[in-house]
């Protein structure tokens, strides 16, 4: 199945599922701005739901971990062949600083492809790269289909 599809047509079903078949990102109300083999950016839409701090009206952690591990996945995703299975085996995020009642914009690109492991970097922002509320490093195993 995958050498009929091109690389930009395999991009878009993977967009398609990702954004309407995976329950936790419909949750997340996720948009796939742009998906390239090793390269995922997507902006989260705000919810009162998401507020961790409520005295502040700031982000919870847990959710901004999620984005995280989801855009993070999509790398990993990118990179898979059809019948391939991805799952996180670990990560670790770095919140840098509050992420407040606006819209969460993520980034990832790969780091490193392996036979079985694949890594990527995230940096969740809000108006700036530059200005990251929080960057994650996430390991992905991958299992092959087999033939």
């Amino acid at each position: 199945m995958d050498s009929i599809l091109t690389t930009e047509e395999r991009m878009k079903a993977l967009k398609h599922i990702i954004e309407h078949n995976m329950p936790v990102n419909k949750i997340l109300g996720m948009e796939i701005r742009k998906l390239e083999e090793g390269f995922a950016e997507v902006c989260i839409p705000f919810k009162k739901e998401f507020v961790g701090d409520f005295s502040r009206g700031l982000w919870h952690g847990g959710i901004l971990a999620s984005i995280a591990d989801s855009t993070g996945g999509l790398v990993a995703l990118s990179l898979a062949k059809y019948g391939d299975n991805v799952n996180t085996i670990d990560m670790r995020i770095d919140y840098l600083h509050g992420a407040i009642e606006k819209d969460i914009f993520a980034v990832s690109h790969l780091v490193k492809l392996g036979k079985r492991v694949i890594v990527a970097d995230v940096k969740l922002f809000q108006k700036h790269q530059e200005e990251p509320v929080a960057v994650a490093r996430c390991a992905f195993s991958i299992k092959r289909r087999t033939q």
